[in-house]
């Protein structure tokens, strides 16, 4: 039997598309000892570390900032600052507030004196940014409403949400406070060992 064009058999054409592959197959192992050979030069040429690169051991990575190396010492108290590790933007300056000498703590006397404005400027914007990026597609303008309530709720601009304090409160109560929302800080970012 002959292939078409003459040229070649069937069994002379099913053993040389064999022998093609295996040839193939031959170049790629040997290609692939050649670059695990350079590759296990070159870690000989650096310097040693303590664990082996494919090593099946999890190292402890740490994400975020620590921030024990910024003041050793609280100069207010004279004892030393636990250290903090805070990632993601929110945590990184709550961190940095606690190392802040002045007193950045902001008390609101009077939160249901400014929730009014708040919400109608909270509600405001987020019906804007509903419109241009299409979450609130489909909804009717109540639904749309009850919806930024329900997230003007949770939101850090809720002066309800914020460090607040009966009007009447003395210096010392307004300090207190103020020294139980720093422990309170400290202790979500202090750094597990």
């Amino acid at each position: 039997m002959n292939f078409p064009g003459g040229l070649l058999t069937w069994p002379c054409y099913v053993n040389a598309t064999r022998e093609a592959e295996a040839a193939k197959k031959a170049e790629q192992a040997r290609k692939k000892a050649e670059r695990e050979a350079l590759l296990a030069e070159e870690e000989k040429s650096l310097p040693s570390r303590a664990t082996p690169k494919n090593a099946k051991t999890a190292t402890k990575k740490t994400r975020g900032l620590d921030l024990s190396q910024l003041d050793s010492l609280d100069s207010g108290s004279g004892k030393a600052l636990p250290a903090l590790n805070a990632s993601g933007i929110d945590n990184a300056l709550d961190a940095l507030s606690l190392t802040d000498k002045s007193d950045a703590t902001k008390v609101d006397r009077h939160p249901e004196r400014r929730f009014k404005a708040a919400y109608a400027a909270f509600e405001e914007r987020r019906l804007k940014e509903m419109d241009a990026d299409g979450s609130g597609a489909g909804l009717r303008l109540n639904q749309k409403k009850e919806r930024i309530k329900k997230e003007f709720e949770r939101s850090p601009e809720n002066p309800f949400n914020q460090l607040t304090v009966r009007y009447d409160a003395s210096k010392e109560e307004i300090a207190e406070l103020k020294e139980k929302e720093r422990t309170k800080i400290e202790n979500r970012l202090a750094a597990k060992d």
